[in-house]
């Protein structure tokens, strides 16, 4: 199942209405998320999301694809700190975290991060990797606060809600083209 087109819940929804009643081991009775390995040494962006539902949004200058998973976060080394380093590149932090608040209660109840895709590029002449922006962006919402205090069955999960965004040709662009095509 997927959601309704063109309704995008909340950060707070995706908190109480979602990863709280998942990691509580509570059936959801309509799920439109897919649960997916995201990182991981077998993990891609462009593999691992090549059969879920996009919603897609159109602006002047960009296309954009929007999708939700929900993925088990990987520890490094049983510690705190999460591995998000994939097959062929690296989802890299771009904020230290934004906190939620429960509406009504104004409760922390999650946090919500932000990661950028960045593509590693074969070996130089320096011997360094050197990355390049894969145009991927991620939201990362996992529990925190009093959502902590609940008797949790699954503690390392979080939703993600993973953009891709495509530069529009401008219409100039797509004349040249047609020109030179007809030459």
């Amino acid at each position: 199942m997927r959601i309704a087109p063109g309704v995008v819940p909340s950060d707070e929804e995706l908190i109480n209405c979602y990863l709280l009643k998942v990691s509580m081991g509570i059936p959801l009775p309509w799920n439109w998320m897919s649960e997916k390995e995201i990182y991981g040494e077998t993990a891609d962006p462009w593999e691992v999301l090549q059969d879920v539902h996009w919603e897609d949004f159109h602006s002047e200058t960009k296309f954009k694809h929007v999708t939700y998973v929900l993925t088990k976060l990987l520890q490094v080394n049983g510690k705190t700190r999460i591995a998000r380093r994939t097959k062929s590149g690296t989802w890299k932090g771009q904020t230290s975290g934004k906190e939620i608040y429960d509406e009504s209660s104004g409760n922390l109840i999650g946090l919500s991060k932000m990661f950028t895709f960045y593509e590693n590029k074969p070996k130089g002449s320096s011997g360094k990797e050197e990355e390049e922006h894969g145009h991927w962006i991620m939201h990362e919402f996992s529990l925190a606060g009093v959502c902590l205090n609940f008797e949790l069955k699954f503690k390392d999960y979080a939703i993600c809600r993973i953009t891709r965004m495509f530069p529009k040709e401008n219409e100039k662009e797509k004349t040249k083209k047609l020109d030179i095509g007809w030459s």
